[in-house]
């Protein structure tokens, strides 16, 4: 018994190295061939903290109007929403690019490019930031977040001051204003009429008398 247990402890010793040996063989061979990541974080945490302080990537309201009813061509909205919700609505001529495909390589040359400014937009405004934030630390080019999202603009740009036309300076106000306010102003000028300018006399009403045998 006592041979037989010396001889199966040499059998493993002798394994052992051999088993030892084969595994970092392997471990190498895993750290040599594994590929690469091909997207890195560029900017580091603290950078990354002083580029959302300065709200330099976010555009308000005032602006959304501008690029909407304007003629400046070089903005374009991604749309991060489902496709069921763009389907339902979205601004007009914005790319769909669902949240969960803002990595994927047949985006890249959207989300990353010198020729747009992109203006990210969720339903709401936090729904953008977080794909704003990977490709700002990706370091993809030219993306900016829609503020209030897409619920804040449709609500209160795109039904409210949606022109006939598509282009607000098309359109003519209902009443001449210009005119109204003109006309206005000269009314109270010193070119009215003597007898519009003369004021009415006040008349004093006359006090009764009391009645006789009063308190």
């Amino acid at each position: 018994m006592n041979n037989n247990a010396e001889h199966e402890h040499k059998v493993i010793s002798n394994k052992l190295p051999i088993g030892g040996l084969i595994f970092a063989i392997i471990i190498i061979l895993g750290v040599v061939f594994v590929k690469e990541p091909s997207k890195k974080y560029r900017i580091t945490t603290e950078d990354m903290l002083t580029e959302v302080q300065t709200y330099e990537d976010v555009v308000g309201p005032e602006k959304v109007m501008d690029i909407l009813y304007g003629d400046d061509n070089i903005y374009r909205f991604i749309d991060l929403r489902s496709s069921h919700d763009f389907i339902k609505g979205h601004i007009d001529n914005a790319i769909n690019i669902p949240i969960h495909k803002i990595l994927d390589d047949e985006y890249v040359k959207i989300l990353n490019q010198d020729e747009y400014i992109n203006i990210l937009y969720y339903s709401d405004h936090c729904g953008a930031c977080g794909p704003w934030m990977i490709l700002k630390q990706l370091g993809y080019k030219n993306n900016k977040i829609l503020l209030g999202g897409y619920d804040y603009v449709n609500d209160f740009i795109l039904k409210e001051y949606t022109p006939m036309t598509g282009d607000f300076k098309n359109e003519k106000a209902k009443y001449d204003f210009a005119k109204i306010v003109s006309e206005t102003a000269g009314a109270g000028s010193g070119t009215t009429s003597s007898k519009s300018s003369k004021k009415a006399p006040i008349k004093k009403k006359k006090k009764k008398a009391g009645a006789d045998g009063g308190c």
